[in-house]
């Protein structure tokens, strides 16, 4: 009976407010970033909800981060700034050339390489400050066959606040990965524009634990 109990209140202590800050050093630890940091990415998401008809949001191409050349064409940064102005963010325009954020390892934890890389272009986006209210960074894992195993949106505000992380992996694509780079841009930019509809406690939830 005792057992039972367990299984039936343990939903419920995840789902709990309070019980979130108990949670929150497993988040840590699986690579979360910090509630310091969470709560600035709660502005700077609600920034860019507020202003994503107006705002001047820089599209870098698609990249393989783990690939120090990238399989994908710099006319990814067209298709998906065509995209994102399709999913109402107006003032979405494509950068010309790929930017030079280093390639790093993905490693064996998504969560914590999608963090890490969050932070690598935030840097980045701090030092050149380019011309932009906000800049879109996407990335695509894919095989020797091309086939898509990992993908990553993120998008920093001009002096280096990351506004939004998302991954996806094999959970999200219920066994058929997007292909192509249409596709694939497509799936993240929809997603935005779903996410972009959300409170940001949602989209960064408190202590990690959504």
């Amino acid at each position: 009976m005792k057992r039972c109990s367990l299984l039936v209140l343990l939903p419920l202590l995840l789902g709990s407010s309070a019980c979130k800050p108990m949670l929150y050093p497993l988040a840590r630890a699986f690579g979360g970033p910090s509630e310091g940091e969470l709560q600035l990415r709660r502005v700077a998401f609600d920034r860019l909800k507020a202003s994503k008809a107006t705002a001047r949001i820089l599209v870098y191409p698609m990249v393989d981060p783990r690939r120090a050349e990238s399989p994908f064409a710099a006319a990814t940064a067209e298709t998906a700034a065509a995209l994102a102005r399709g999913e109402g963010l107006a003032g979405a325009v494509a950068a010309t050339t790929f930017h030079t954020v280093p390639p790093s390892p993905l490693g064996a934890n998504q969560m914590r390489y999608t963090q890490n890389r969050a932070t690598a272009y935030a840097a980045w986006t701090a030092a050149h400050r380019p011309d932009a209210d906000f800049v879109m960074f996407l990335e695509a894992m894919t095989d020797a066959s091309g086939q898509v195993g990992g993908i990553q949106l993120y998008v920093v505000e001009a002096s280096g606040q990351v506004a939004y992380a998302r991954l996806y992996n094999s959970h999200h694509f219920n066994g058929t990965p997007p292909s192509g780079a249409d596709n694939i841009c497509g799936v993240m930019l929809r997603t935005l524009k779903f996410d972009l509809m959300r409170l940001s406690t949602d989209v960064h939830p408190p202590y990690g634990v959504g």
